[in-house]
């Protein structure tokens, strides 16, 4: 966790006019990403996205709710 901890506490640092850079930028690829794939993969391979997403999410979830 030190690790995460430190990259979180750097990107905490980022003035804001570069943090909104960082966003948009991620943002732009993550849509990029999506229509590219949309475009490439067939329809049953979005079913194995949102299984690994719903194994990826479950346990965070968890934490986050029982608290």
């Amino acid at each position: 966790m030190n690790w995460i901890s430190a990259k979180t506490e750097k990107f905490r640092q980022v003035p804001d006019p570069y943090f909104s850079l960082i966003v948009t930028a991620k943002f732009l690829v993550g849509v990029g990403l999506g229509v590219l794939l949309a475009t490439w993969l067939p329809v049953w391979t979005w079913w194995i996205f949102i299984i690994v997403a719903l194994v990826i999410v479950i346990p965070s979830v968890r934490i986050v709710l029982s608290k």
